[in-house]
């Protein structure tokens, strides 16, 4: 749901809410005022609730009742689904099922008696084989434990007689999406052949919520394929920068995108299973130095063998005579 401002001198309209005696909520609910009127028979306590004005009839209806209670009908399950998540990610906690979501202080004595999930941003764990970047060698994958939610990850063993490639992107940015298209296939080929060790770190920089959170929710896309299907990861990176180049985050076509490529990750997707990591990982590449040179400054960042390379990210032969340059560490 996108914020809006309010438009001077509209007026606003209290919701209607009519008190019954059942225990539980008429299923579905189809109208902001039955959600209400579930809500406070389900024990909620804030009654002055007020209907949000709506810039089209599209947009989900959403009742407010001062700054900590806010229900939300919207059209379709996962579109509940995706505003549960947007409100995660503002570190907000909410009750979501079916087509509602409820924002109240009150939400487990609630929960008790509507049911739903509760979701929060919450510490967990990080993804298997990205501690914090996923890293590819001539054997494919190398298999790395997940980052425990109250740790630090591993670091590296340092690659010996090969190049040591690091490459930082975040799936919302417009030149990391210039410089996969540029050098993807040239990364995976030093790789694949056994001339460089070559890691992908993705990052949340670029969060709004005109682009549905494209950076942190992109970023927990390319974990739940590195948790799953890690060699499915490169050609879905690839292609998720190239798609939300085009339009915001959505779940159901991110999932269908991961689909294409063999990799399952619907139910990763919906819940934002590695948002906690996702924020993390972040954080921990704009203050520690990446292969010991300097802290994240921006996207797209390529290191190599220590030295960051200054060029043009959307150059192949600049980035490929880089790497010539460079000497890797002698066993």
């Amino acid at each position: 749901m996108r914020e809006r401002a309010w438009p001077a001198g509209l007026a606003v309209t209290a919701i209607a809410l009519l008190a019954g005696c059942a225990s539980t909520p008429p299923a579905p609910i189809t109208t902001i005022g039955e959600l209400g009127a579930a809500y406070l028979e389900a024990g909620g306590e804030c009654a002055d609730l007020v209907e949000q004005y709506r810039a089209a009839d599209s947009d989900p209806v959403v009742a407010a009742c001062g700054t900590d209670t806010e229900l939300i009908l919207a059209a379709s399950a996962d579109e509940a689904q995706g505003i549960a998540t947007e409100r995660q990610l503002q570190e907000q906690t909410v009750l979501v099922s079916d087509r509602w979501v409820i924002r109240d202080p009150a939400l487990e004595s609630i929960q008790q008696e509507l049911g739903g999930q509760i979701v929060t941003l919450s510490p967990a764990d990080g993804p298997a084989n990205m501690a914090d970047a996923i890293t590819f060698d001539e054997g494919g994958v190398v298999e790395a434990e997940p980052v425990p939610a109250d740790g630090e990850p591993e670091a590296p063993e340092p690659a010996t007689g090969i190049h040591d490639i690091l490459v930082v992107i975040d799936p919302e940015c417009e030149y990391c999406d210039r410089m996969l298209a540029a050098n993807g296939e040239q990364l995976e080929r030093l790789a694949d052949e056994g001339a460089a060790r070559v890691a992908y770190l993705p990052v949340s920089l670029g969060d709004e919520i005109g682009n549905g959170y494209a950076s942190t929710l992109g970023a927990n896309a390319l974990a739940c394929v590195a948790d799953s299907e890690p060699e499915a990861y490169r050609p879905f990176q690839s292609a998720l920068v190239a798609h939300l180049q085009e339009q915001r985050f959505d779940a159901a076509a991110v999932s269908a995108l991961a689909a294409e490529h063999d990799a399952e990750i619907d139910e990763c997707v919906q819940s934002a299973q590695f948002a906690w990591w996702v924020r993390q990982a972040t954080v921990r590449a704009i203050e520690q130095p990446l292969q010991g040179v300097e802290p994240l400054r921006g996207v797209p960042t390529i290191v190599v063998d220590g030295v960051t390379f200054a060029g043009d990210v959307s150059d192949a032969d600049a980035l490929a005579a880089f790497i010539a340059q460079q000497v890797p560490v002698s066993g």
